[in-house]
């Protein structure tokens, strides 16, 4: 019945209109006694009447709800739009947050080796075959960048420029297998070669060779750049020893290092400008 109602539904208006006006008309009789007309047209006129009235009662409410849903559905679509918003401000402060962060960082780097001379750099890019091994940053030469920089992470020695191109730079890294420095012990002095190792490369770590099996290096000693080194600076801390096993020549032993600056999530770092030992080794990687 309310299906028929709504598809039919100006015509039952319209009909229930017509007939008030009539049960208007005959009410309206100056006779005391209503007559055979009257009462006829007041059986038909009066039911339909209640009905008109029940229709109109219903399509108002269906007006009264629709109008109420348009509402909900325009607040709903402004809470939305303030949700976006509050968002993508938040995204913003985040952001924000996070760029201040490396900036912080950046900061605190280059006030830790302040006596060298250093440029700051942002991090554009990996190798995608590995993270761990190389990535560009948006310097170069047109920044006075060259090979064999030495590259610096918030913690300590991340790597060496290897190619310079006018607006950035490949950054090998030093658990690169194509990656060495000479380095020491800052506990005992003891020196030797940190390298990359392509069976420890995946794990973040690196190899420090031609230990001395006299030699008192221990887990936990830090490591750090040596002044044997032909091209970084010396005092530069590389990472501590993790682990110390013997070589098979009986003779020797070999330390396994864990980079002090990590190389996750890399966004900022320092290029030492300086290329230390430059016309001994002016075209190569690492020691």
């Amino acid at each position: 019945m309310v299906e028929i109602f709504g598809r039919h539904r100006r015509v039952f208006l319209i009909t229930g209109i017509v007939l008030c006006i009539l049960a208007i008309v005959f009410t309206i009789s100056p006779s005391a006694a209503p007559n055979f007309i009257e009462r006829a047209a007041a059986g038909i006129i009066t039911p339909m009447q209640s009905g008109a009235s029940t229709a109109i009662s219903w399509v108002r409410g269906n007006f009264n709800a629709m109008a109420n849903n348009r509402q909900m559905v325009n607040d709903i679509r402004l809470l939305q739009e303030e949700i976006e918003i509050l968002r993508m401000e938040n995204y913003r402060l985040q952001l924000a947050g996070e760029e201040n962060a490396q900036l912080s960082a950046l900061l605190y780097m280059n006030q830790r080796y302040e006596s060298l001379p250093t440029m700051g750099a942002r991090v554009i890019g990996t190798n995608p075959n590995d993270w761990y091994s190389r990535f560009f940053i948006d310097r170069g030469t047109n920044d006075g960048i060259k090979t064999n920089m030495a590259v610096i992470g918030d913690g300590g020695l991340l790597g060496v420029v290897r190619q310079v191109h006018p607006g950035r730079s490949q950054i090998v890294s030093i658990v690169d297998s194509e990656f060495s420095v000479a380095v020491m012990s800052a506990r005992t002095g003891d020196i030797g070669i940190a390298s990359g190792d392509i069976r420890l490369m995946q794990q973040g770590l690196l190899r420090m060779d031609r230990i001395e099996a006299a030699v008192q290096i221990m887990p936990g000693d830090e490591i750090r750049t040596s002044t044997h080194s032909s091209i970084f600076p010396s005092g530069i801390l590389v990472g501590t020893v993790e682990s110390i096993h013997p070589n098979p020549d009986g003779h020797t032993r070999h330390a396994i290092i864990k980079p002090a600056a990590s190389l996750d999530n890399l966004e900022m770092v320092l290029v030492v400008t300086e290329v230390f030992g430059e016309g001994l080794r002016d075209a190569v990687v690492g020691e």
